[in-house]
């Protein structure tokens, strides 16, 4: 087995391959070589590329992969991640389970089949499962940047969707010709998964790590569906994952505290332990913003499917209790404008030290 031939100087590691932070301190410097005016330049260029809309079957679905692809290859030029491209014809029957599930679940029994909420979600759910049934054509795309570490079977999986929906707000229905932006639905999260490869491309690591952009989240969360099932037949030791959705909605005049800076991770009592890790090492980086843990479970996201596929992990994401703004949620004025770009900052930050702690065993 080849062997990693280190030299210590100053307390930073660099090897025969690259260098490896080993305290709070280098971690932090490696991360603020991402400044916030380049986040905030990618999440701009990525929402006018794949305007005015990413949702699969329109042409800013295809506008949004290509310039995901592109940036990947433009952040790790050297080639130092395996990029892999994972095109899958989307499984819609799930789908239709899924959405008659849901409403078999929480409507069924439970509110009055005269009620008018009742017929409003009844032809949600009809209308969702046609949805899927008329897009079944429409391929989607996951895109894995995987870099190996030195124990490569043992991974930590950071997601991101990348694909938007528009729903009407009264109905539920998807509005097709609105342009949907998708600012912090959820280019937030894809700008900050983005910059962490930029940082990670350069830096040695003790385990291997899976940054995935997402598709099909809109409808079904198949591509979700799809990443769980294929990362389990692998057999990896999975350390656990996070999810970032919706990282740059953050005020003060909306949130019920009247505070900024307080998102949210949701997570299941099981995964405790796991968030608990995470938020130490995020904590060290950042104190400018803090993700409180919610061990709620959540529905709104891609992380039940790798629930359901027997992985540890979480959301990390806005705080939906105390600060949710429903006029910008999947609206035509979810733009880069009304985010809270410092926030947005943080967060890239804080996730950044969670990332990089668990991948380098940092603890001082």
């Amino acid at each position: 087995m080849l062997k990693l031939i280190t030299l210590t100087i100053f307390s930073f590691v660099f090897s025969a391959y690259g260098r490896a932070p080993s305290t709070y301190f280098q971690v932090k410097s490696e991360l603020d070589k991402n400044s916030q005016s380049d986040l905030i330049r990618f999440l701009n260029e990525f929402v006018k590329a794949s305007a005015p809309s990413r949702m699969v079957g329109l042409p800013g679905h295809d506008k949004a992969k290509d310039f995901i692809l592109e940036t990947i290859r433009a952040y790790d030029r050297k080639g130092s991640g395996k990029l892999i491209v994972d095109t899958f014809s989307p499984d819609v029957e799930e789908a239709k389970r899924f959405y008659q599930s849901d409403f078999d679940q929480k409507v069924e029994g439970k509110i009055s089949a005269a009620s008018p909420d009742y017929h409003k979600w009844l032809n949600f759910t009809k209308y969702m499962k046609g949805k899927a049934e008329l897009y079944k054509t429409v391929q989607g795309t996951n895109v894995i940047w995987e870099k190996t570490g030195l124990d490569a079977n043992k991974v930590l999986v950071v997601t991101a969707h990348y694909d938007t929906i528009s729903h009407d707000p009264n109905t539920y229905l998807i509005t097709e010709k609105s342009p949907m932006p998708g600012a912090n639905y959820n280019a937030s999260g894809v700008s900050v998964a983005l910059s962490l490869i930029k940082t990670i491309a350069q830096i040695d690591l003790n385990y291997s790590v899976q940054i995935v952009l997402l598709d099909w989240q809109g409808i079904g969360f198949l591509g979700s569906y799809r990443y769980a099932q294929e990362l389990k037949k692998t057999g990896k030791n999975v350390i656990g994952f996070l999810n970032l959705e919706m990282l740059g909605q953050d005020t003060s005049f909306f949130d019920k505290t009247k505070k900024t800076g307080n998102m949210g991770v949701y997570f299941r009592p099981e995964d405790e332990k796991f968030i608990q890790g995470l938020s130490q090492h995020g904590s060290k980086i950042t104190s400018k913003v803090s993700f409180g843990p919610k061990a709620t479970g959540f529905e709104n996201s891609d992380n039940f499917r790798l629930w359901d596929n027997g992985f540890l992990g979480g959301t990390f994401t806005q705080n939906w209790e105390d600060d949710f703004n429903p006029k910008f949620y999947q609206t035509t004025l979810d733009t880069p404008e009304t985010l809270n770009h410092q926030t947005l900052y943080n967060c890239y930050h804080y996730i950044g030290g969670a990332v990089l702690g668990t991948l380098l065993d940092i603890t001082k």
